[in-house]
């Protein structure tokens, strides 16, 4: 197989793409479901075991040429059109996996948005396992696959508030996310209340125990942090008006 032809596995292939980019000295993360079977072990076993459709990372704006430039020459063609009308994404297209290979840049910015910019560096090779969560609690129509995901990272790692280990869930960081913003506030939630009816509902070889202690702490982490006067006034609407956007992914 050619060094520039990419890997028809997703998660050796995002091995591949981070381990080129380490060499060049770009500031390049995982994000998505690769990322996450790199932080769970339990993502890896059924019934949470899952293919992966494409391979996702994080960027900073000012590499912007020289990741155009890494994937070119790791054998994927540039969406050329997509890659200037978007301000937060980057497109590529493996031609030989028929595969996306996608680039958040800077920020977070599909249902919800936060800035990643100044999380990147704070893991390797993903993102931080608490952007890596708020990325899929964050879906309004959240599926039962991500779900799974959701799971599966709340069984493997404690969560605990201020927490500077990599492989615990921050609550504090999250929780000041949602104070700010009420409309992500009320998608997490949601999202909160769809992983414990789904581990209520099924017989998972998981520690529920251990699960609905991580669960209840966020959430009451969340609840109980002071939220800010925006988040406040657009919480007097509440669901009368639209408080999340309907991504548009390709």
């Amino acid at each position: 197989m050619s060094q520039t032809e990419p890997r028809s596995d997703p998660i050796e292939e995002a091995q591949r793409v981070i381990e080129r980019a380490d060499e060049r000295g770009l500031t390049v993360r995982l994000i998505g479901g690769t990322a996450i079977n790199r932080h769970a072990e339990t993502a890896r076993e059924e019934p949470f075991k899952r293919g992966y459709r494409d391979v996702d990372f994080v960027g900073r704006r000012e590499e912007e040429q020289e990741m155009t430039e890494l994937m070119l020459d790791l054998g994927y063609e540039a969406n050329e059109r997509f890659n200037t009308m978007r301000r937060f994404r980057l497109e590529f297209f493996d031609p030989v996996n028929e595969r996306k290979a996608d680039y958040v840049i800077d920020r977070f910015d599909f249902c919800h948005a936060w800035g990643l910019r100044d999380r990147i560096d704070l893991d390797h090779p993903t993102v931080p396992i608490e952007d890596l969560l708020l990325s899929k609690l964050q879906i309004v129509e959240v599926s039962d696959r991500d779900v799974r995901d959701i799971v599966a990272m709340i069984a493997d790692h404690a969560v605990e508030a201020g927490s500077d280990d990599t492989e615990v869930i921050d609550s504090a960081y999250i929780a000041g996310l949602c104070s700010s913003d009420w409309g992500l506030w009320r998608t997490v939630t949601y999202s909160l209340d769809r992983v414990r009816e789904y581990v209520e509902s099924n017989d998972v070889p998981i520690d529920e125990e251990a699960v609905f202690s991580r669960l209840d702490s966020l959430r009451g982490r969340i609840d109980d942090n002071a939220k800010s006067l925006r988040w406040r006034l657009r919480s007097i609407i509440g669901e009368h008006k639209q408080w999340y956007k309907r991504p548009e992914l390709g």
